[in-house]
């Protein structure tokens, strides 16, 4: 079975990892711009991860026949670096035009401060202008009044659900998701979010439509074959191969190529051969 994994942080990987990945069937996937795990000291900084993720993150992937895609974005945990963060919007705009950029993201919550907001606000405005897809960062904390929060400014600011993937939702949150009629991504990752035993019981709750797993698998206590894990948790439960590939590839897929920049193997779309003279 293929997988496009929607969400993982291979920048914080082993090679190792890719391997695994691959052995499990992974063909694709889509790496976030996210914290680095300690604040920023200038603006070089995000210049060069966001050159990493889209060049040699890349590389990495294509070692292991995997196809790889990346978001840029200012983080929520950046963004209260008000000043840095303003000035690395201006530095976002030339990596929002690369050619594997599917997304404006990660943005959102993370204590919910008006500094990030309105970094996130900025950050949905040229999502809107160059009419790309969001990847929106669920609240480490106060996460249901936050999640209510991003989606009223979503709202008002007229964006279409079809264009968003809030993520990392949990029981918590899984309701407004997918009230407000979004693509609804669910972390699977050791203590701080998902199980795959609870994945699936939101899955069976709510079903598949318009859902997708992912792992992170960051720089925190993370697997990266979460997805794997999941999928065999939810064949016990019954789940034929049709519904589980709508799950695990063709959901992903689907939502990402509204960017425009997935690739033939991805689209499932056979290459075609040059002609011989």
């Amino acid at each position: 079975m293929k997988i496009f994994e929607p969400h993982i942080h291979l920048y914080a990987r082993t090679t190792d990892d890719y391997e695994r990945l691959a052995l499990c069937g992974v063909r694709a996937v889509v790496e976030p711009s996210f914290w680095l795990g300690q604040p920023r000291t200038s603006i070089g900084s995000f210049v060069d991860y966001w050159a990493a993720i889209a060049g040699y993150e890349n590389q990495r992937a294509a070692g292991f026949m995997i196809d790889q895609y990346h978001t840029i974005s200012v983080n929520p945990r950046e963004a209260n670096d008000e000043g840095l963060a303003t000035e690395a919007l201006d530095a976002m705009l030339p990596f929002l035009d690369g050619e594997r950029c599917v997304a404006v993201g990660e943005i959102g919550y993370d204590d919910i401060t008006m500094a990030e907001e309105r970094i996130m606000i900025a950050q949905i405005e040229m999502a809107i202008e160059r009419d790309m897809p969001l990847l929106i960062h669920s609240p480490h904390r106060e996460k249901r009044q936050g999640t209510k929060r991003n989606f009223d400014i979503l709202r008002d600011m007229g964006v279409h659900p079809d264009k968003v993937l809030y993520d990392h939702n949990t029981e918590e949150t899984m309701d407004i998701a997918r009230d407000f009629g979004c693509w609804a991504g669910m972390t699977v990752y050791p203590f701080t979010k998902l199980s795959p035993e609870r994945a699936a019981n939101l899955l069976d709750t709510y079903g598949h439509e318009r859902c997708m797993i992912n792992s992170s698998a960051d720089w925190g206590i993370s697997d990266p074959l979460m997805v794997p894990k999941t999928i065999l948790e939810l064949r016990r439960r019954g789940w034929d191969d049709t519904r589980l590939e709508e799950l695990v590839w063709n959901n992903p897929r689907d939502f990402y190529a509204q960017s425009g920049r997935l690739q033939a193997p991805t689209l499932d779309v056979e290459t075609p051969v040059a002609a011989t003279v």
